[in-house]
């Protein structure tokens, strides 16, 4: 019994001994521990050629989504990940893009930051127009849900030129521009498929609704025809 009590405890010191330390974290591991909090959204890569470089004109960007303005110094920490994480990736890159989007409005195509790495050269861009965006996007109360709204209430984007409108259910509602400096709000009233809108600034302007395409179709006189899908 002393023999198999005295080769247990052998073992276990043997063990205890001979414990496997945690990995060191990695670089960008490392980087990231105090980064502000983002979604990753999505990567436009550099075109490579076939010998493995990236041309001076060739962009990396990155979108991501944060919850709320940052102030600039927590931009720039995620700048630089980003621009880390890019060089690490993509040897050669000299362009970093990072395009930093409040919750749920990338499809308005208005970042509310624009960080950019050209050469050595840094830069970030802020937009207020992002916020009044963020301001306007119609977040309905649970009693508002369960009351009959016009189909035409929703968000519709152009493939096309990248354009949105939102019209609310209060009759309000906004459109705006990819890379546009700020949303231009209008009123709204509907009879039939005729859409009829009243800018502010801009005055009236007309549109067809398909409740059973759910499009809207505007005549623009630079574009034509534009149809914008309820997403």
């Amino acid at each position: 019994m002393k023999k198999v009590l005295f080769a247990f405890a052998t073992l276990l010191f043997v063990a205890c001994g001979n414990k496997v330390a945690p990995p060191e974290p990695t670089e960008e591991e490392a980087f990231s521990v105090n980064l502000p909090e983002y979604n990753l959204l999505g990567i436009e890569e550099p075109k490579v050629s076939s010998d493995g470089s990236i041309s001076l004109g060739q962009n990396l960007v990155y979108s991501i989504e944060i919850n709320h303005p940052l102030q600039k110094d927590s931009l720039e920490l995620l700048q630089d990940f980003f621009i880390r994480k890019g060089k690490a990736g993509y040897n050669g890159i000299n362009k970093v893009i990072v395009r930093a989007y409040l919750k749920g409005t990338k499809i308005h195509g208005m970042p509310y930051a624009s960080m950019n790495l050209v050469g050595a050269k840094k830069d970030i861009m802020i937009n207020e127009g992002a916020e009044k965006v963020e301001e306007l996007i119609e977040n309905p109360s649970a009693k508002k849900v369960q009351e009959v709204t016009d189909p035409l209430v929703g968000t519709y984007f152009c493939s096309r030129t990248h354009d949105t409108y939102v019209f609310k259910s209060d009759k309000t509602g906004f459109f705006t521009i990819q890379g546009g400096a700020s949303p231009s709000e209008f009123t709204w009233k509907r009879s039939g498929s005729n859409v009829t809108i009243q800018y502010e600034a801009f005055g009236e302007q007309k549109l067809k609704f398909d409740p059973k395409a759910k499009t809207i179709t505007e005549k623009s006189e630079s574009f034509g025809t534009l149809v914008f899908n309820k997403k």
